[in-house]
């Protein structure tokens, strides 16, 4: 033949009337057919507690090693034995910034009838003191000495 044709099974070549498994008798064709199934898909059941779900990907979590369904995937989710707890440090932080706001809403909360008057520019006189005062704190902020600086992260 012009164009022979090999089988992608057994390797063999073939002309256009026996280029088929079935045509030529290939010997491969019988070990791909009784090896895989058709209807044959592994799936990865929830290791969450009383979760059914299944995928048909493995969806890994990457510390404690264990398979879970789309909605159990984060370590939050799923309860992960090796969930990083928030830094002690960083809820001082927070508490921080939460009393400086506090403070400026609470001086601009105390108006005088007049300036009850006026919602619109209180509570915008308000935000801006408090944004004030935040980027004061982090003007001066001089982070942890144990870090070097390239590790670093201002928000």
């Amino acid at each position: 033949d012009f164009l022979p044709f090999v089988c992608d099974g057994c390797s063999g070549t073939f002309c256009l009337q026996h280029r088929s498994r079935d045509a030529h008798g290939c010997s491969e064709v019988n070990i791909r057919n009784s090896s895989v199934k058709p209807d044959q898909h592994r799936s990865y059941p929830c290791s969450y507690k009383d979760c059914n779900g299944k995928e048909l990907l493995p969806v890994l979590c990457p510390y404690c090693k264990k398979h879970f369904c789309l909605r159990h995937r984060h370590q939050s989710d799923h309860e992960c034995e090796k969930l990083d707890t928030p830094k002690p440090r960083m809820a001082a932080t927070q508490q921080l910034v939460q009393h400086i706001i506090g403070k400026y809403r609470g001086i601009y909360s105390k108006k005088s009838d007049e300036e009850k008057s006026k919602k619109r520019k209180g509570a915008k006189n308000s935000e801006t003191a408090a944004k004030v005062a935040l980027m004061k704190l982090k003007m001066h902020a001089c982070g942890d000495k144990s870090l070097p600086q390239v590790r670093h992260v201002c928000f």
